[in-house]
């Protein structure tokens, strides 16, 4: 291995083929890392996760521990692009440190997004109260309806009431937009916090202005990424699927419940050391753009 100093830009070509070379390069201890935690998730999950109610409570409890996956490999990162050694023990201890403030960002975040969520669906709960549509009823749909995925009871429901119905429609598309947007401005964000060791909401402050100009591009990689680990995991689903549970016929619907949490976990292992190295790329060179940030790239 060797060290070399990148001042300049790169491309998307570029910044994904150095994500698959340090992923290669660093494949043992970041496989390492991510299974340290995703192992013992996907075994609890076999016998805690049976129905979708209990796979929500799960994912809540252990969602602590996916922050602390991400910290640490951002750290592995870190330290692999300016040429320091890495250590797993290392990086989830600085992951440790750096755990409560992420928490911090992750609850502002969602603080954010539950608001202006909340906002949107004003014009669908005005449509349904001019209804009159029993409120027993539009509890039942949005508490019990769509906690058991039952997408069709809703629509159901909302065409009764043609403005609740425009509304509910109107106000999916503006928060799919507003989420779509603030997901690019903070992309970085997380990486901020662990490398510059900034506060929660200082840490958004920085992705939102390191982000300032690069928006549709920052979708554009995003979308990239997301494609690459996107179909990993629909590999892992296809096996589960079409190998896995065909060789246990009599395994009833709790279980195939806790097996798919269980997958979805295992497959983590592998696509998560991926997406977060390609987000840390994607942060030093937004530096190198905005800062003229210089930062060694680990090639073989």
């Amino acid at each position: 291995m060797q060290t070399s100093i990148t001042p300049t830009s790169l491309t998307f070509g570029k910044l994904l083929g150095l994500a698959f070379g340090l992923y290669r390069a660093q494949c043992s201890i970041f496989l390492r890392t991510a299974s340290l935690f995703y192992v013992p998730i996907a075994a609890l999950s076999l016998f805690f996760v049976e129905n979708e109610v209990s796979n929500l409570l799960f994912g809540i409890v252990v969602w602590p521990v996916g922050a602390l996956v991400n910290l640490s490999l951002i750290a592995h990162c870190v330290d692999a692009l300016h040429g320091r050694p890495l250590a797993v023990r290392t990086a989830v201890g600085r992951g440790l440190r750096r755990l409560p403030a992420d928490i911090g960002l992750i609850l502002a975040t969602m603080a954010v997004m539950g608001g202006i969520a909340a906002v949107a669906m004003i014009p669908s709960w005005v449509g349904l109260l001019n209804a009159d549509i029993p409120f027993d009823e539009i509890r039942h749909a949005f508490l019990d309806l769509v906690s058991g995925g039952d997408v069709e009871g809703v629509n159901n429901l909302l065409g009764d009431a043609l403005w609740g119905s425009f509304g509910f429609c109107l106000s999916s598309v503006l928060i799919l937009i507003v989420f779509s947007y603030l997901s690019v401005r903070w992309l970085i964000a997380e990486v901020a916090l662990m490398t510059e060791e900034t506060g929660p909401l200082e840490s958004l402050r920085r992705g939102w202005n390191l982000s300032r100009d690069f928006v549709l591009r920052t979708y554009g990689y995003l979308i990239l990424i997301s494609i690459a680990t996107v179909l990993v995991g629909g590999l892992f689903s296809a096996l589960e699927n079409f190998v896995l549970l065909p060789l246990f016929p009599a395994v009833d619907q709790s279980w195939k419940t806790g097996i798919g949490y269980a997958v979805s976990q295992l497959s983590s292992i592998i696509t998560t050391p991926f997406y977060v190295i390609a987000i840390v790329l994607y942060y030093f060179d937004l530096r190198v753009r905005r800062e003229k940030y210089s930062f060694g790239i680990v090639q073989e």
